[in-house]
């Protein structure tokens, strides 16, 4: 029987999936983005098209790329973990996602501080990382990062390997199979990955909007300032917006995984060993 799983594909066909995965998510999920990042910001919400799809081009670059990358590089680690030639325990299959997870994220954090300030302010993909480096210098651009390190690897954690864990777990104790199982498993592994990284999330927003530091300077003012302004609740604001996006998230991007690789790459999945049978 052939290897089955995302340590089984190549880093190109992980990429091809993963882009794939990342480019369904973001357009459907957009307007939930703008309105975690203002609810975040304590900026006003709206409801126009044009301004809720703000960024819209640099969040569907950002996540096709960062999830086109958090595909192989957790692959890679699968198989540095397991040697190449046996499937993942759960808990190695978490601590490989989530590694993946907090490397990406040195690609991501900066498309991410482009998106935020599109968001506030408007401007193009090009003239917006000209208008951030000329306001507050070409080092801007490393603002967040290691929060979205953190981030990212919870995130990464939920939807590539903690969903189909809580998935199995509910269908091993309860009976229940097929989608109900899915996006049980989904729901569940994407509020427990979107309550655990919020707070990180909130300074990242914080601190990628405020690239001038009139309100929020560094991680550690940061994080002071919002506990000023409404204490340890302060760090949960837009919680609900990333909690349903994350929930949907898991989902959309668990099932273009499960479904569409064997379809992409069928010789991967298929069985290399036929049984003859006299």
């Amino acid at each position: 029987m052939g290897k089955k799983g995302v340590e089984a594909l190549s880093p190109a066909q992980n990429v091809a999936v993963g882009m794939s995965a990342g480019l369904i998510e973001i357009v459907a999920l957009q307007p939930m983005l703008y309105c975690k990042n203002a609810t975040q910001q304590n900026l006003p919400l709206t409801l126009k098209p044009s301004v809720l799809y703000r960024g819209v081009t640099m969040s569907a670059v950002n996540m096709s790329i960062i999830t086109g990358a958090q595909f192989p590089l957790t692959g890679i680690i699968s198989k540095v973990i397991s040697g190449g030639g046996r499937p993942l325990t759960e808990s190695e299959s978490l601590i490989a996602a989530f590694s993946g997870g907090v490397a990406s994220a040195f690609l991501c954090s900066p498309m991410e501080m482009v998106m935020i300030q599109q968001q506030r302010f408007g401007g193009s993909l090009l003239s917006t990382p000209s208008r951030i480096a000329s306001v507050a210098g070409v080092s801007t651009f490393s603002r967040g990062l290691l929060p979205t390190m953190g981030r990212e690897g919870l995130f990464t954690m939920g939807y590539m390997a903690l969903g189909p864990v809580v998935s199995k777990k509910i269908t091993e104790q309860t009976g229940v199979t097929g989608f109900a199982a899915t996006f049980s498993g989904c729901s569940l592994a994407g509020i427990f990955a979107a309550t655990l990284s919020h707070p990180l999330d909130t300074i990242k927003t914080c601190v990628q909007g405020d690239i001038e530091q009139t309100t929020y300077k560094g991680l550690q003012h940061t994080t002071k300032t919002l506990l000023a302004e409404g204490g340890p609740k302060r760090f949960f604001k837009g919680w609900g917006w990333r909690t349903a996006r994350m929930i949907l998230a898991v989902f959309i991007i668990g099932q273009v995984k499960e479904q569409l690789a064997p379809v992409m790459f069928p010789d991967v999945f298929s069985d290399d060993e036929t049984e003859i049978v006299d």
